[in-house]
């Protein structure tokens, strides 16, 4: 048993060495993402709307199908394709109106961050007030008010500025990126060093 084991992990380590290259192009892949989203913010949005397009049109599409499949022997068929319906036309609209589509997924994505700090830090209050440690329990309370005027910030921020909030969105979202690229770049470049065709160069003159 343990060596059927050792054997899949084995097998798994040699394919993930071998598409090392793969893990490099993501990253600089995403490190590109990351520069436009830092100095051509608006591109990179539409990057990301036309990104949901595609997978809003695949996505319905998807169900639409498995719909007409089930409807048979599935009560519940008629809800999946009224779903794959709207997701198609979500994504059809997306294409056609990529601005106003950034704009509201941009919107959306600032409120739910701000709801959700805001909820965070609710919940952190009591959390802290039960801490026996007073040095804990300030720090508590600290990150909970910080975390609710995060979000009331957010959300006054989607009110009056709605615009400049998607830009340091995307603004974040490109560090992020940036972050993740490069991490992914030097895990490719280890895989390299490790992958059966380096090591067989690196044993070869050895040998000799």
């Amino acid at each position: 048993m343990s060596a059927t084991t050792t054997g899949n992990a084995d097998d798994l380590k040699k394919a993930a060495k071998a598409i090392w290259w793969l893990v490099l192009i993501r990253g600089i892949l995403a490190i590109v993402f990351g520069v436009i989203a830092l100095i051509h913010p608006g591109v990179a949005l539409v990057a990301l709307v036309f990104t949901f397009a595609v997978f809003a049109v695949v996505d319905g599409i998807a169900n639409i199908v498995h719909a007409v499949r089930v409807r048979d022997r599935d009560r519940r068929w008629g809800w999946l394709l009224a779903q794959g319906i709207l997701s198609v036309i979500a994504g059809l609209l997306a294409f056609v109106f990529p601005l106003a589509a950034g704009i509201t997924l941009g919107i959306f994505a600032l409120s739910l961050i701000g709801v959700y700090a805001i909820m965070m830090g609710i919940a952190g209050i009591p959390a802290a007030a039960s801490v026996v440690d007073g040095g804990r329990k300030a720090l508590g309370f600290i990150v909970a008010i910080l975390s609710i005027l995060l979000g009331i910030a957010l959300l006054v921020i989607v009110f009056v500025a709605p615009l400049n909030g998607i830009v340091n969105l995307i603004w974040v979202i490109g560090v992020y990126a940036i972050i993740v690229g490069a991490v992914l770049i030097i895990a490719a470049i280890q895989a390299r060093r490790m992958s059966p065709a380096a090591t067989a160069k690196k044993a070869g003159p050895k040998a000799a």
